[in-house]
Order: C-alpha cells, then sequence, then structure tokens
C-alpha cells in the first residue's frame, strides 16, 4: 500500500507539460469573453518550438516573439519574461511556459525552460495584409505582417503612435514597441499624409486593438525595391482646382487604361466622409467635383481633408476647405 500510495503522490506532483505547435496554442474559433479569443491552452504548460522573430528593446530582452518557420496565420506567439536576454532574431528555440490570455493577448509567460537549437535561420515571410485585415485579425497576433503602399493618417502621439491607411480604407495603429523612431534614426519622421512602400512589424494585442509594431527602422521601407515590384499604377491623380476652395473643388485624374476606380474623402482623422467615384470607367482624363458634404449630404466642416484615388494602386492628395 505504501509503493502505490508514493506513487499516486508522484503523479499528482508531477504537472503535464504538451508539446504542441504554436498553431495549435493559437487557433481557435471560439470568441470568448468580450471576443478576445482565447487559447485552447490556457492555463497550461506546453513547449513550443519557433524562429525568434523580434527582441523588445533595452531592459526587455527576454520578452520575444516566436514563429513556426514557414508562418502564416496563427503560427506566431508572445513570449514574456522566457529568464534569456540573449536571444536574437534568427535563433531558434525550444520555449517550456504556461500559456495565459493578458487582456486578451495570448502568451507563453515566465518559461521554465528554453532551448538554443540553432542560430541564423531565415525568418518566415511576412503576410501580406491590408490595414483592415491587420487592424481587427486574431489570427495574425504574433505574426510577422507587411503592409503595403500605406500613407500615414494621423501624427504619432506622445506615446509613439501613429495611423496608416492603404486601399481598404480602415486605419491601423503603428506602435514603438521594440524601438522609439527618434532614437534609432534620427531621419525618419513620420508626417501626416506620407505615403510608405511598406510597412513591416509583428502585430500584437494591446488597450483594446490590434496594432503592428515595426522591430527595426529597416521595417520602415520608403521605396519598393527593383526585385520584388509592386503594381504599376495605371492612373494618376491631377490634383483638384480650386484649392483652398469654397464651397465646391474639381478633381482631375488619369486613366491608363480601362479600370474600375474608387476615389474616396478622408478627413485629418482618417475617417471616410465620402464616396465621389465608385465604378468602372475608361482610360482617358476624367473629372469629379466634390462639394463639400458628406454621405448624408450634410456640409462639413472647414479644414484639411484629402482624397484618395484606388484601383489596382492607391494615390492621395491633399486638399483645404475654407469658409
Amino acid at each position: 500500500m505504501k509503493k502505490i500510495s508514493i506513487f499516486v503522490l508522484l503523479i499528482v506532483a508531477v504537472s503535464v507539460v504538451f508539446a504542441v505547435s504554436i498553431y495549435d496554442v493559437q487557433y481557435t474559433e471560439n470568441p470568448g469573453i468580450d471576443e478576445l479569443y482565447p487559447s485552447p491552452y490556457e492555463g497550461q504548460t506546453v513547449t513550443l518550438e519557433g524562429v525568434v522573430t523580434g527582441v523588445l528593446y533595452a531592459h526587455y530582452e527576454d520578452n520575444i516573439y516566436i514563429q513556426m518557420p514557414d508562418g502564416g496565420a496563427w503560427s506566431g506567439i508572445y513570449v514574456y519574461a522566457c529568464g534569456d536576454s540573449s536571444l536574437a532574431v534568427g535563433d531558434m528555440v525550444s520555449v517550456t511556459g504556461p500559456i495565459s490570455e493578458y487582456y486578451g493577448l495570448t502568451e507563453l509567460g515566465f518559461a521554465t525552460d528554453v532551448t538554443v537549437l540553432s542560430h541564423g535561420n531565415p525568418l518566415p515571410a511576412p503576410v501580406i495584409a491590408t490595414t483592415e485585415d491587420m487592424a481587427s485579425n486574431e489570427a495574425y497576433e504574433g505574426v510577422l505582417v507587411e503592409l503595403r503602399d500605406v500613407f500615414v493618417s494621423a501624427e504619432p502621439t506622445d506615446y509613439g503612435e501613429w495611423y496608416v491607411v492603404d486601399t481598404s480604407q480602415t486605419p491601423c495603429q503603428i506602435d514603438d514597441g521594440f524601438f522609439y523612431l527618434d532614437s534609432v534614426d534620427p531621419e525618419i519622421v513620420i508626417t501626416i499624409y506620407d505615403n510608405w512602400a511598406a510597412v513591416r512589424g509583428i502585430v500584437t494585442y494591446s488597450y483594446d486593438d490590434f496594432q503592428l509594431e515595426p522591430r527595426f527602422a529597416e521595417d520602415l521601407i520608403r521605396e519598393t525595391s527593383t526585385d520584388e515590384p509592386f503594381i504599376t499604377p495605371v492612373s494618376s491623380l491631377t490634383g483638384n482646382h480650386p484649392n483652398p476652395f469654397n464651397p465646391e473643388t474639381t478633381i482631375d485624374y488619369n486613366l491608363v487604361e480601362d479600370a474600375f476606380v474608387n476615389i474616396a474623402v478622408y478627413n485629418i482623422k482618417g475617417e471616410k466622409v465620402n464616396n465621389l467615384v465608385n465604378s468602372h470607367e475608361t482610360a482617358g482624363n476624367h473629372q469629379v467635383t466634390w462639394t463639400g458634404t458628406d454621405f448624408d449630404g450634410n456640409t462639413v466642416t472647414s479644414g484639411v481633408y484629402f482624397y484618395m484615388l484606388n484601383d489596382n494602386t492607391t494615390e492621395m492628395k491633399k486638399m483645404i476647405l475654407l469658409k
């Protein structure tokens, strides 16, 4: 009886560790409370393997993101306080620890074991996403994502947050969890209405928002590379006249070939005010007039607005309504 009792006690004392993939931990169709999509492994201790895709800034170097080498949705996770501040981007690691939900962010925290399996591994290819996808998609939590052809719709706050918009017309928050722009590269200045060829980073969730966090200055890309071209534009915005204007202005644009065209007006918060064009049009010169009204025909307040043309690319220009 003594042997059986001791054996039972040993079984109870040993915690169960599950060797699973990051995908297993992250993937869920259960929205949970407040639609925060908790992990099915919440509260359980697991062992995960992945390549380090990001390391947080000074004093938090043992906070990392790891991702499955093949990448894709549901393939990344935040590892909090893993206890090893020597890890670098490209390290393949095995991490053991409990899974928890921190205000909606799935994380493996306070690892009990971290093993470096190899160094210098290639990173998973970033998921190409729209700002709309990224701003509301649990599947990209902890995943390396790239937004293309975006413009800044709101200047940085005192907390380092700024917003970009692409053809999906939904603002997406960019944050500074990895570095402060002015401390890394003083030439990187985020200015409202600026265009960026690409912004790359890791998706996280904080203060009720999904946000993209660039890891270093190289994740902010002004120009496209010659070996990775973007879609060739088939249209252009000539401009609007008069500008400033009151009560209306005419926008001129040119199509190189037939295309489906959308021209929308936004306020300085990045909110869409009105749709001026949303139809298939033939090649050539075109005009559309904006009378300074919103979707409901109400006159908008004076100030700065910008209009964006979308077909298979994006171009934006600024206009000023004076009263």
